[in-house]
């Protein structure tokens, strides 16, 4: 830690006082509320009191079978299916405030501070979460090792499926087309039954979010002087647009939350300590930090669908 004040700049006792930390607290709650966030609209979002998180499901079972009177019901057999352990991370950021800056009646500093940090703090969990995207084509993996969005996916069953397009493409009303197709029949469970599930959110870079809007939003078809009708809008797609996403051709289809492999887990939330007079002894400075602890991960990469574009 550094030992040198961050801001050199109410009364000591009076900011930061059993009766003043309080304050403090709600503007840091206050602005901290005033930050958009995307991410939990992408991504399932579970507790936990442990420092893992492990997620482990179960093949998915046969149809059932028709029992006539009197006679047993087939049992059948459950197998291990996807699992993975996510381990909780902290994350952390603080500054340092001069007695002086304090003594000198510089609240407008300190509170801009105490604002800066909840913008940071929000900025940074938004960051994690759209960076399993930008990670999604290299190192952000699913549970069975390969890249969240590919062409080979294996299912424990030894059964294979892909949630990217055969062949990459920028967006358009017929690569849509195509991956709302291939989200339909790639998915499939380890029995090989189709899974039943459907996108809900097309997640672009903010740069891409008028023309998928008026892709998916108008009454006609997009890019073509033919009066046709636009299917596309009956998908009842969300855009969601990200400044956050590096890839300015790259474009994702996602089926709500609780559907796919993507999850936030939170251990701690976010949170805030004041540190006053005493800790700063050698240099007449307090300490002001915020933290939370999570993890932003992948379990399987069920119901997501990306490409890199063309």
């Amino acid at each position: 830690m550094s030992s040198s004040p961050v801001i050199v700049r109410p009364n000591f006792s009076d900011l930061y006082g059993a009766g003043a930390l309080p304050a403090l607290e709600e503007m840091f709650k206050h602005n901290l509320a005033l930050q958009p966030s995307i991410r939990r609209m992408l991504f399932d979002v579970k507790k936990t009191q442990r420092d893992i998180w492990q997620a482990s499901e179960v093949t998915d079972l046969p149809n059932f079978q028709e029992v006539p009177e009197g006679t047993d019901y087939s049992m059948a057999k459950t197998r291990q299916g996807a699992n993975k352990t996510l381990v909780v991370k902290k994350y952390g950021l603080g500054f340092s405030i001069s007695e002086e800056a304090v003594e000198d009646g510089k609240f407008d500093f300190i509170a801009d501070c105490v604002r800066k940090l909840a913008e940071s703090a929000v900025d940074s969990q938004e960051q994690s979460a759209i960076d399993i995207f930008n990670n999604g084509f290299t190192s952000a993996t699913s549970w069975d090792g390969v890249a969240l969005f590919s062409t080979a996916h294996t299912l424990p069953s030894g059964l294979t499926f892909r949630n990217r397009l055969s062949t990459d493409a920028d967006l358009s009303p017929s690569s849509l087309d195509q991956a709302l197709s291939d989200f339909n029949s790639q998915f499939i469970r380890d029995s090989g039954k189709q899974s039943l599930i459907k996108p809900k959110v097309l997640l672009v870079p903010d740069s891409m979010k008028r023309y998928a809007r008026e892709i998916v939003g108008s009454q006609l078809k997009a890019d073509t002087a033919n009066n046709n009708m636009n299917s596309l809008k009956d998908e009842g797609l969300i855009v969601v647009s990200s400044t956050k996403l590096t890839d300015s051709d790259a474009w994702f289809l996602l089926a709500s939350p609780t559907d796919t492999g993507l999850k936030i887990v939170e251990r701690k939330g976010i949170e805030t300590k004041a540190a006053g007079p005493d800790a700063g002894f050698m240099n007449d400075s307090i300490m002001y930090k915020s933290r939370y602890r999570e993890i932003v991960g992948i379990t399987h990469a069920q119901g997501v669908f990306g490409t890199t574009g063309a």
